[in-house]
């Protein structure tokens, strides 16, 4: 594969997430996700000098930041998700179903891909347990609760 293809497509992706980011953040943890006829993507971010991750899709709703700007850039890092995907299958590499992209301020940088077959778990099931396994958020709703449970059983 393109190495510097790639390098350029992450570069990008952590470009349109710093760009939406309208305060100064410490590190992001970004979700990444093609599917048959589906795509997502979103982050949670931490602002300086806080140990609570701020949600994406609230952006709107806690900063001067229109829905109409939000949903641009929203729809720019879906587009680079999609590239992205695009770019393992263009090369014949076995296509991964999601991905988290976690970096900082400091230039730290991950990226793992996830390869599961995710077409009969639930996107809110999937949310939650990212959400626990990479922010150690626990779910307050009991249908999140219940997911969680049913997932940490599994893994024992």
């Amino acid at each position: 594969m393109n190495e510097e293809r790639l390098e350029q497509l992450y570069q990008q992706v952590a470009g349109v997430v710093v760009e939406t980011i309208p305060e100064e953040w410490s590190k992001v943890y970004l979700y990444g996700e093609v599917l048959e006829g589906s795509q997502t993507a979103y982050f949670y971010y931490y602002p300086e000098r806080s140990d609570k991750p701020v949600y994406s899709h609230e952006v709107t709703e806690l900063f001067s930041v229109t829905e109409q700007e939000y949903i641009k850039k929203w729809n720019e890092l879906v587009d680079l998700t999609q590239e992205l995907w695009r770019a393992f299958k263009n090369n014949g590499q076995e296509t991964w179903t999601n991905f988290t992209m976690f970096f900082d301020k400091a230039g730290k940088f991950r990226i793992d891909f996830n390869y599961d077959d995710l077409t009969s778990i639930d996107p809110h099931e999937r949310k939650t347990i990212w959400k626990y396994e990479h922010l150690g958020i626990i779910p307050k709703s009991n249908s999140g609760k219940k997911h969680l449970e049913k997932y940490l059983s599994t893994r024992e």
